[in-house]
């Protein structure tokens, strides 16, 4: 598979053509996932809502394929990035493996509410997000059996979803006041006095520090058979 306009005497090509058939691959399993998710959705909506039906074809069917490539998207950014990580050699690479290593340890022995509770901190601002867009749905189904007009409901799911994320944005601020044993894995993540650059400095002054055994081999073996031939 071509990996596209790169150029084949800066880095490694086989390398680079290997990662970008990495997330090539993955991309199409993002969009096809995506896609699937799209229509089904689509689908619901078309047979639930009359407003939806009566949306022009192209619309309906731009929404579906821009879904399903920023899914697509996402995937193969996410798989390059994995790609390159599974490929790290050096020494700073070792230190992230095992810290990430150390961070996945930690995160199993959590339990179900700490590691629940931990994501919804990680994650405050997508839950708020989320919180908004399932109140606009959930509102809007409430208010179709509402004798209103169309505008009038709209205006209404609005007011609602406001009022529902206003609750969800305080709900997320006491949720961020319990303290939880995954409070020490989003400190070490997103801390500002983070060592890892220590760390990575130690481990490469041991590595250059390491005795050329290889070499002292050799130079024993050369010695030990001048003494026999002499």
């Amino acid at each position: 598979m071509s990996y596209g306009t790169h150029r084949d005497d800066v880095g490694d090509v086989a390398h680079r053509e290997a990662q970008y058939n990495y997330a090539l691959r993955a991309g199409a399993q993002g969009f096809a996932g995506g896609l699937a998710g799209a229509f089904g959705l689509g689908w619901y909506l078309q047979r639930t809502f009359r407003h939806v039906r009566q949306l022009p074809m192209s619309l309906k069917a731009g929404c579906v394929f821009l879904t399903a490539t920023g899914v697509g998207v996402i995937y193969a950014d996410k798989a390059s990035i994995k790609f390159d990580q599974m490929h790290y050699k050096d020494s700073s690479a070792y230190v992230d493996r095992r810290s990430s290593d150390e961070a996945q340890a930690a995160w199993s022995k959590l339990s179900t509410f700490d590691k629940s509770l931990t994501w919804a901190k990680d994650h405050k601002f997508s839950v708020v997000l989320g919180s908004w867009l399932g109140s606009m749905g959930l509102s809007w189904l409430y208010i179709q059996t509402q004798p209103l007009s169309f505008a009038q409901k709209l205006v209404q799911a609005r007011v609602w979803a406001q009022g529902l994320t206003v609750a969800s944005m305080i709900g997320m601020a006491a949720l961020l006041q319990i303290p939880s044993e995954g409070d020490k894995l989003l400190e070490k993540t997103h801390s500002a006095d983070d060592t890892s650059w220590e760390k990575r400095l130690k481990a490469a002054q041991l590595h250059a520090q390491k005795p050329p055994t290889v070499h002292l081999t050799s130079t024993k073996q050369r010695e030990s058979n001048d003494e026999s031939e002499s």
